[in-house]
């Protein structure tokens, strides 16, 4: 079983490479739609066209800011991880001014 950081540290490096086949299996159902509609929006999303490297910062509970860092500047988002038959998988995720606060 890959730990927690492997997991946060090949996910970050696959949004990079924009390797799709390795972020599906790491979305959960939930998770997926919530890629989906900020890939519709990464004007907004933060998103990582041209970073060449990250850096992770755990805000507990399962929640972890990933800033992807590039040339012309840097963008954070946040992923909130489950552990689904012990494989961490993303459940929800988005731009970091968009914290959900249930």
């Amino acid at each position: 079983m890959v730990d927690f950081q492997e997991a946060i540290d090949q996910f970050a490096t696959d949004i990079m490479a924009n390797n799709i086949a390795g972020l599906m299996p790491v979305f959960t159902p939930v998770g997926m739609g919530k890629a989906w509609a900020m890939q519709s929006g990464t004007a907004e999303g933060g998103g990582a066209t041209g970073a060449t490297s990250f850096e992770t910062s755990d805000q507990g509970d399962n929640l972890i800011h990933i800033t992807f860092k590039a040339d012309d500047g840097e963008g954070t988002i946040f992923t909130q991880w489950v552990e689904v038959e012990g494989v961490w998988k993303v459940d929800d995720m988005g731009a970091v001014g968009e914290i959900p606060t249930d």
